[in-house]
């Protein structure tokens, strides 16, 4: 009998632990999220080298479709073996970038582009190539039939750029970087979530970002262009 109370026992307080903590999961998701509406997303903010790789990370963790956006997306277009990564797992990739033609029809813009970044006056050809070789690429990926390379163009100055990985959905997360004008380019980072409860009067800054790449490039963003 001694025995059987003592087994009941054990059992009875491994439950009530096992409770405990799953109450306590519960606390930290429910003030987790508290925190993320409290402050409509933002994850954290740096001005520092903390968070290099943190759009990079968004890339990896993509499981439908990563939405990156910028000016002239030199580096990603540079970068052609990573966008084959996420095609060939079955992840579609938007580029929302700065339109070359109306570029050069705007001189004055692109010099304005190239003191901004204290770049050489090479830094024009330098979008024009990175345009030519996501077009070249989106073409070698549909001919493959593997996945979906779109490219979006707007026709205006953007000072931010990053990457949305799963919009639309509730694992939606997100990294956008906003260029300081200064002495030298300094960047301020910003990681963004999706939460749960989305409040349609006060949506989270990653729809906000969303919204404002879709009022440039003039479509919904995610989506084929028109």
């Amino acid at each position: 009998m001694t025995v059987v109370i003592a087994v009941v026992y054990v059992f009875e307080r491994t439950i009530a632990g096992r409770r405990r903590v799953e109450r306590a999961v519960e606390l930290e998701r429910v003030r987790l999220l508290s925190e993320l509406r409290q402050f409509r997303g933002i994850e954290w903010v740096s001005a520092d080298r903390e968070h290099r790789n943190a759009s990079l990370d968004i890339w990896r963790a993509a499981r439908r479709q990563v939405v990156v956006f910028g000016f002239g997306m030199t580096s990603v277009a540079r970068d052609p073996g990573l966008i084959w990564a996420m095609v060939n797992r079955g992840v579609d990739v938007d580029v929302i970038k700065v339109d070359p033609e109306w570029l050069v029809d705007n001189p004055a813009i692109a010099s304005t582009i190239d003191g901004y970044y204290s770049r050489d006056v090479a830094f024009l050809g330098q979008v024009l190539q990175a345009h030519e070789r996501l077009e070249r690429l989106a073409r070698q990926i549909d001919a493959a039939g593997r996945g979906t390379l779109r490219i979006h163009t707007y026709r205006t100055t953007v000072q931010y750029s990053g990457s949305i990985r799963d919009p639309g959905t509730p694992e939606a997360s997100g990294y956008v970087e906003f260029h300081l004008y200064r002495k030298s380019i300094e960047r301020l980072g910003i990681g963004l979530q999706q939460y749960d409860g989305d409040d349609e009067l006060n949506p989270p800054i990653l729809k906000h970002v969303l919204h404002s790449l879709a009022l440039a490039v003039g479509h919904p963003v995610p989506g084929r262009a028109p």
